[in-house]
């Protein structure tokens, strides 16, 4: 209280005495990660509002609180990649929220030490052989900041660009941008600003929101493993087909024509060899090979996936659209999960009470035969993340309910989201899936009856006979085994075939209807 009355000569920051900071920060991290986390990045945050602070304390400071971080975001990015659900949503999203807040923090101090080296602040002048270092450091966190706004599928402050910019050039200035510096302690610690500048542009242009959270962390663990391969330069050239404006806050994009002035174009360069080399190790051993370290054990699988995608979208050419669409304004009823679809189909089939289906009114942007794209109205889609299940009904006469899977979700400046929803089955039909006594005919006992979704398909197998496939909960039946169903008055037998898609509640499997059910 009427702290600006003060004439006291001494630092006003809680970390500015070297004697008490270490036993404050001590205290800090003793607490839970997120509100520790919340607590640094407010440090971070009153260092610009600090007075008589010299820059090698304050980068001291920043330095202290980096280190003391460091355990706290590993833990909190582990918890944050673990499968979402109702009990932990609220948890995840704060940690979202306060790590990425926390990053942004970060890299605005270092950046602020800069800025008092720039502007020739008189304290400053002990840090400029530290000026690699402290502009390296300042471009991983924005990195890391634009990660988590990646992993929330939350749209990037085009202000970002403007500052990953302004730290590249006073590097690029000072000839210090491809010099080689210790980022950080450890075996894997070396590299230089241009190196970071190049993580942080190729995460960028990988189009990491049509693909699951764990995915986006691998995308960003292998733009760090392979930077040494990516290229910053003044032309374009083969692998350099992307451009970053140095002097505007503009998000990296594709090189399409002319390019303004202060555009660097960037791209993969030689990482395409490596990377699909890789892939090729990860099919044949279904490992990860000794000498690619991305920082944790990913399934092999989805950096198979990763690896695919990222040769689709760094490649010269974008990748094109399958199916051709069209714009649509139609309203659609929406709701989610298994449960849900399966409650409002048998609704609208036996007219069943809906007091338990909770339907959301969103609106269709386009669609094509395979998808759709959904604006969701704001206060709405919560719940909404990648491999969710959701049942679609369009708000027209007769029409039925049909099932999809979110596959990408985007967000715009002003709140409003956009989700990609692929198409199973525009009409599904409930059905049930009979157990089979040893001489094939339907087990009687409803017990071990299986409560499924038809989704109709006209398509058929080599043989000529049908194929169809099924929408079921999770743990409501024996993926191997075979079911009888009845389907208008006719009795069938259906042998399961393959896995068309799975998430945390539902299973969409392939079956063959290869004979008659024995009755």
């Amino acid at each position: 209280m009427l702290g600006w009355l003060k004439s006291s000569d001494e630092p006003d920051h809680p970390l500015a005495d070297p004697r008490t900071a270490k036993t404050t920060l001590a205290a800090i991290v003793a607490q839970s990660p997120v509100m520790a986390l919340e607590v640094l990045g407010g440090h971070l945050e009153s260092i610009r509002e600090a007075v008589r602070v010299t820059a090698p304390r304050i980068f001291d400071i920043v330095d202290a609180i980096d280190v003391a971080a460091k355990p706290l975001t590993r833990r909190l990015g582990t918890e944050f990649l673990k499968p979402l659900n109702a009990a932990n949503r609220a948890s995840q999203m704060r940690v979202a929220h306060v790590t990425g807040n926390y990053w942004n923090s970060l890299a605005t101090a270092y950046r602020m030490l800069l800025e008092m080296i720039e502007t020739g602040d008189p304290s400053a002048g002990a840090l400029k052989p530290r000026l690699a270092l402290i502009a390296a450091r300042a471009i991983r966190a924005f990195n890391l900041h634009l990660k988590w706004r990646l992993l929330r599928y939350v749209p990037v402050d085009v202000r970002l660009w403007g500052s990953l910019a302004r730290v590249w050039s006073v590097a690029d200035r000072r000839g210090v941008a491809r010099d080689k510096v210790v980022v950080y302690p450890g075996a894997w610690g070396e590299s230089s600003v241009e190196r970071e500048l190049l993580k942080a542009l190729m995460l960028s242009v990988s189009s990491t929101d049509s693909l699951p959270k764990l995915q986006v962390e691998i995308v960003e663990r292998l733009c760090a493993q392979y930077s040494e391969f990516f290229a910053l330069q003044p032309t374009q050239s083969t692998g350099v087909h992307f451009q970053f404006d140095t002097e505007a806050d503009r998000a990296p994009s594709r090189h399409t024509g002319e390019a303004p002035h202060g555009v660097r174009f960037f791209g993969p360069s030689e990482a395409a060899t490596p990377l699909k080399q890789l892939a090729e190790d990860i099919r044949l051993t279904g490992t990860v090979p000794s000498t690619v370290n991305l920082g944790a054990d990913y399934p092999a699988q989805d950096l198979i996936e990763v690896l695919e995608h990222l040769a689709r979208y760094w490649s010269p050419l974008p990748p094109s659209r399958r199916e051709s669409r069209r714009y649509s304004q139609e309203r659609v009823q929406i709701v989610r999960g298994f449960e849900q679809v399966l409650a409002a189909v048998d609704a609208d089939e036996f007219g069943w009470g809906d007091d338990d289906v909770v339907i959301e009114d969103w609106s269709a942007d386009n669609e094509s035969p395979g998808g759709i794209g959904l604006l969701v109205p704001p206060g709405l889609g919560d719940w909404v993340a990648l491999g969710e299940l959701v049942g679609i009904k369009y708000q027209e006469e007769g029409a039925a309910w049909g099932a999809g899977i979110v596959r990408r979700i985007t967000q715009g400046a002003e709140g409003q989201r956009y989700v990609g929803i692929e198409l199973h089955s525009r009409g599904v039909i409930r059905v049930l899936l009979h157990a089979l006594r040893a001489d094939g005919s339907h087990h009687a006992d409803p017990a071990l009856a299986v409560n499924a979704l038809l989704l109709p398909s006209s398509s058929d197998n080599s043989l000529g006979r049908l194929t169809m496939n099924l929408l079921m909960r999770v743990g409501s039946f024996v993926q191997r085994d075979s079911y009888g169903l009845t389907l208008y008055g006719m009795d069938y037998l259906l042998v399961p075939k393959t896995t068309v898609a799975a998430g945390d509640d539902y299973v969409i499997l392939s079956y063959r209807l290869l004979q008659r059910a024995v009755d």
